[in-house]
């Protein structure tokens, strides 16, 4: 029954001071090569300066971008995944325009010194390779850029999407030249060195995160899907078999993607919990048909299909808690996780709370099996139904019309004294927490995980 949560607290403090420091390490190298003084010298020198200045802290954000991206396991049991990726998100604009600066900045300053117009000077430039390549990746980050609109994001089938945020790479490769060749910060000695190891190393950690390693566990655990059970109204469990599954390191309430590799569906990856507490003979999924790709999973997945998987990732798990009382709550696809921590959580009997919500009792996955796993386990189980509360303003609550309980104090009065674990939609998941912070529970008690992308 020992907190375990205040280790990755600490953590979470090492990453953000590291993440701070970091964009700093280029601006060194470019003093320790007299940047300083060669900006001062004149109003070119200084518009030059300006650009590079603006192009190695960019540059400093786009790596730290292609880390909180590449799924490293320490990353992720430290931050959890959907945070990793909203704080990789949050750096798209500042990286983007700090580029974009860059190559304003530089081109003016070059001209003035030149005594060519903007257009002639970028037209000298454009005639070496690497300046050309490291416009073009620009131009590619532009584009990736654009995608990540949140309009744009909202209409892009997530396919789309995903092929066009590999650009990225495609971004970064082309514009690498550039940092060595042109300009002398890195032209040479131990800066380039350092500078040329940082990408290095940031491409094997990219390629082994992110493909070498799921396409290993993928040949050596050899999931196949066993069964398809409907288990509620637009609901089914996805149960998977293979080999020496008590390696897969999984643990309870986390999440994997899978695609499953059966005409029609291999293309599609889905970031889906596990939905039973894992044993080490099996992992279960249970996915609520709310797209053109659940639907195609639902209908179209016959056991048999073999199944690539990246993960596990998330850290909606029993090493969080800080604390001996535990409250769970559950929305909608968000049960799946608290149903699996349910049965892995070391709490005494009456010091858990779990709440599932749903938009009816059909609606409830693994009904049966929720209600046993409580009663075993000495679990508080409350289960909310109907649709959504209306409040005075017109807005709608996360509690359904009906229930006496106004907030989320009414149903866990010990939750003050208690670890929250959240999971549902974006903004039922929201409220929830909102709630949680107005009666007074500290951030670091409160697990809420969305499955990002």
């Amino acid at each position: 029954l020992a907190p375990r949560g205040r280790g990755p607290a600490r953590a979470r403090g090492v990453l953000t001071v590291l993440a701070w420091v970091w964009p700093a390490v280029p601006v060194v190298a470019w003093l320790a090569t007299g940047g300083l003084s060669q900006a001062a010298s004149s109003p070119a020198g200084l518009l030059t300066g300006a650009g590079i200045l603006s192009g190695l802290v960019a540059t400093a954000i786009v790596v730290e971008m292609l880390w909180l991206a590449a799924r490293v396991p320490a990353v992720e049991r430290v931050l959890g995944h959907d945070r990793a990726l909203r704080i990789h998100a949050s750096l798209g604009k500042p990286a983007f325009l700090g580029l974009v600066f860059h190559g304003l900045f530089v081109v003016a300053g070059y001209a003035l010194a030149d005594g060519l117009t903007w257009w002639g000077e970028f037209g000298q430039l454009w005639a070496t390779n690497d300046a050309a390549l490291a416009v073009v990746g620009l131009l590619l980050l532009a584009v990736v850029a654009a995608s990540s609109v949140a309009m744009a994001r909202a209409r892009l089938p997530h396919e789309v999407w995903f092929g066009i945020h590999l650009l990225t790479y495609v971004a970064v490769a082309v514009s690498l030249p550039h940092q060595f060749t042109m300009g002398e910060v890195f032209a040479s000695g131990l800066a380039a060195a350092g500078w040329l190891a940082v990408w290095v190393v940031t491409a094997f950690v990219v390629l082994t995160y992110r493909v070498f390693l799921p396409l290993f566990a993928t040949l050596e655990h050899r999931l196949v899907v066993t069964a398809v059970t409907p288990v509620a109204r637009d609901t089914v469990a996805i149960d998977m078999s293979g080999r020496r599954l008590d390696r897969i390191g999984l643990e309870a309430g986390q999440f994997f993607t899978w695609r499953f590799l059966a005409p029609g569906l291999w293309w599609h990856g889905h970031p889906f919990s596990v939905s039973a507490t894992p044993d080490g003979q099996r992992v279960r999924i249970t996915i609520r048909r709310s797209g053109a790709g659940t639907d195609l999973i639902a209908t179209r997945l016959r056991p048999g299909t073999p199944v690539l998987f990246a993960g596990p990732y998330g850290v909606f798990t029993e090493r969080m808690r800080t604390t001996d009382r535990v409250v769970l709550v559950g929305v909608g696809s968000g049960i799946a996780p608290v149903l699996s921590l349910m049965g892995d959580l070391p709490v005494r009997p009456g010091a858990a709370t779990a709440i599932v919500r749903a938009g009816s009792v059909e609606e409830i996955p693994h009904r049966a099996e929720l209600h046993t796993l409580a009663a075993t386990r000495g679990v508080r189980l409350i289960e909310l139904v109907g649709s959504r509360r209306r409040h005075a303003d017109g807005s709608a609550s996360w509690l359904p019309e009906g229930a006496r309980a106004t907030s989320l104090r009414d149903l866990a009065p010990d939750l003050a004294d208690a670890d929250l674990y959240v999971c549902g939609p974006g903004p039922v998941r929201e409220q929830v927490v909102g709630e949680a912070l107005v009666a007074g529970l500290p951030p670091a008690r409160i697990h809420a995980e969305a499955f990002a992308w």
